[in-house]
């Protein structure tokens, strides 16, 4: 135990940043096997491999400011595995954050000798994101899609009346689709959703499910059975993974678009839905209440779910004096 710090790390590693991180993601992140865990490793990961390359090791005190200017050089240029374009300055502004909490973690155990090596390292500029929900005019279709399906589907063993039950679900509660993913059938009961294991290391004790995804969903389980495992699972049983989800709503919204003028064909995601429920939560309750709902313990995350479009922005300006 070091008698300065209060901080195990044997002598012998205290010259290694790669240690210092090591003992970082294991103190302070939480579990190994997390999203956020995988997340902030890779962040970490990554810089480690521009700070090697860049100082010939791994030794703390070569971790200066301008180093740390370089490394956001070096994202600006980097591209993609998955686009092949440039990283998005949104990406490199979330790989910033992770490094900004790491360094700072270490510096308060061991001083840096150039001192904090991400001062005056700066954002990059993100341009006004855009918004990602639907309008009352899609939602419509998209419920009206999923029961149309159900008639279609109507052997016990068909998918509909399980896809109803996500899309349902997750407008309702504004889940995350990792989060709806992760649901075990116990944790359904009484009209909530217990104990919900959040981004990170967070749980929410009780995620109420409103009255119509309740129905959608004792439906589900009337088919599905109530014995133990997966909430939402495969025709094989298994539980369902992301992909599985975005490709069930992309099938709903295939259906709703079909007799749609080419003009009104819309896309959805699981986050859309999220961002669908947050809205119409700030704006018929409050701000409060769409944080509470997506399950966020600062209100610093939740604007980006909740600021108006830029149509509605315009139409707001209009109508300011009317």
């Amino acid at each position: 135990m070091d008698a300065d710090t209060g901080v195990l790390l044997p002598t012998n590693h205290r010259q290694s940043l790669v240690a210092w991180f090591s003992l970082y993601m294991g103190l302070e992140v939480g579990q190994p096997l997390s999203n956020t865990f995988k997340a902030k490793a890779a962040d970490l990961t990554r810089f480690m491999e521009y700070f090697s390359k860049q100082t010939g090791g791994d030794q703390p005190d070569q971790w200066t400011p301008s180093v740390s200017k370089g490394f956001v050089s070096y994202l600006r240029k980097t591209k993609s595995a998955h686009s092949g374009q440039t990283l998005a300055p949104s990406t490199i502004n979330r790989i910033l954050a992770t490094l900004r909490v790491a360094a700072r973690w270490v510096h308060r155990q061991r001083p840096f000798l150039a001192g904090y090596p991400l001062e005056k390292v700066t954002d990059i500029p993100t341009e006004e994101p855009t918004w990602k929900g639907l309008t009352d005019v899609q939602v419509t279709r998209l419920k009206s899609a999923a029961e149309q399906l159900l008639k279609i589907n109507k052997r016990a063993n068909q998918t509909a009346v399980r896809d109803k039950a996500m899309l349902l679900v997750l407008l309702g509660t504004a889940l995350r689709v990792s989060e709806l993913a992760n649901l075990d059938i116990e944790k359904y009961h009484d009209e909530h959703l217990h104990r919900v294991q959040r981004k990170g290391n967070n749980i929410t004790e009780r995620v109420f499910v409103p009255q119509e995804a309740r129905d959608a969903l004792e439906s589900y389980l009337a088919v599905r059975g109530r014995e133990a495992g997966p909430l939402f699972r495969s025709k094989t049983g298994k539980r369902m993974a992301i992909q599985n989800i975005a490709e069930v709503l992309n099938r709903i919204a295939k259906h709703a678009n079909a007799e749609a003028p080419a003009k009104e064909a819309f896309s959805v995601s699981p986050h859309d839905l999220r961002h669908t429920a947050l809205r119409r939560m700030a704006e018929k309750k409050g701000i409060q209440f769409a944080q509470k709902m997506a399950g966020h313990s600062s209100s610093h995350y939740i604007w980006r779910y909740v600021q108006p479009s830029a149509d509605q922005t315009e139409k707001a300006v209009d109508e300011l004096f009317d």
